[in-house]
């Protein structure tokens, strides 16, 4: 069975961003649509307002996360090639 990657601990709100900001450029679209026709564009210019907001709040809980992760991986010892002496080349079986 394949074994798969362990997942970063932003990448659910990195989805939700893109989720949110794909509707951010839909309603940036119409927007812009009724604008240019004449139509009232006041709802979608505020819609667009707040999936704006929403993607900026997500942004800085994506800061957050990260910040709070490099802060905890500054404690922990270095794991992987570093253990390993730099004269003894990999597969020498040494």
């Amino acid at each position: 069975m394949a074994q798969r990657a362990p997942l970063r601990p932003t990448s659910r709100i990195e989805e939700a961003i893109g989720f949110v900001g794909c509707f951010g450029l839909l309603f940036l679209g119409v927007t812009v649509f009724c604008e240019l026709t004449g139509r009232p564009a006041l709802a979608w210019a505020m819609t667009l307002l707040v999936t704006v907001v929403a993607v900026a709040l997500l942004d800085g809980w994506r800061r957050r996360v990260l910040r709070r992760h490099e802060e905890t991986d500054a404690c922990r010892p270095p794991v992987g090639r570093g253990d390993r002496p730099a004269d003894v080349p990999r597969g020498s079986g040494r």
